[in-house]
């Protein structure tokens, strides 16, 4: 299995810790950097470079939202996940604006936030459910309904797309979605990134805001 390379951001040493301990468990994880803050990060990431990020919301000097879009400015190959207690609107949708790939609690259980990491890593993006029905209703409270809707065939997007596209709107990770459908986990992934290809999207949030927009969901 091949080696994730992973970042952890927190000012809370105990809750660094604990994840640490947990990752222990899976041996493909290797932790190349730890940080308490986006101050420190930004400082470690001239050295080291990892993968995918699990970044912390709120922190001093530098918060998780900031450093996020700095961390995606410089470095727009990094995978951002943000892990947080937190589950407020605000933070929610300025991550995502941020650049962040996903957004999950740190309530979850440790192989769920593993499932998220790997499905980031693989072109999704991973929410809590309770954070992707924050996202959903944020985005058509602030869609404007006077803009012009689109029907999926002008982006030739296929039924099996917009199945897709509503499992991904209720914060599905790939493994979920090919449950549903019935169909594998491979498949899903295919599916996700023609859909990133034909919306020139590179993101969950920003697939599920053009579907929202256009009332596909």
């Amino acid at each position: 299995m091949e080696i994730i390379h992973l970042g952890i951001v927190d000012d809370n040493p105990h809750l660094a810790n604990q994840m640490v301990n947990n990752f222990s468990l899976f041996d493909h994880i290797k932790i190349v950097l730890m940080a308490k803050n986006g101050v420190d990060l930004l400082e470690q990431l001239e050295s080291t470079e990892p993968e995918i990020i699990l970044m912390d919301v709120q922190m001093p000097e530098m918060d998780g939202i900031e450093a996020t879009a700095k961390v995606k400015e410089k470095y727009p190959d990094i995978k951002i996940l943000m892990l947080s207690v937190f589950d407020e609107d605000e933070k929610v949708f300025r991550s995502i604006l941020a650049g962040a790939s996903g957004y999950i609690l740190k309530e979850e259980p440790p192989i769920k936030i593993l499932e998220a990491i790997e499905n980031v890593l693989h072109g999704g993006g991973s929410m809590s459910t309770i954070i992707a029905a924050k996202v959903l209703n944020l985005i058509r409270f602030q869609n404007d309904n006077n803009l012009p809707q689109k029907p999926p065939s002008d982006f030739g997007l296929s039924k099996r797309e917009i199945q897709i596209l509503e499992h991904l709107a209720n914060g599905e990770d790939y493994l979920k979605i090919s449950e549903s459908l019935f169909i594998s986990p491979n498949t899903v992934k295919k599916h996700i990134s023609n859909l990133y290809d034909k919306l020139h999207v590179h993101s969950r949030a920003e697939a599920v805001r053009i579907a929202v927009e256009n009332k596909w969901v």
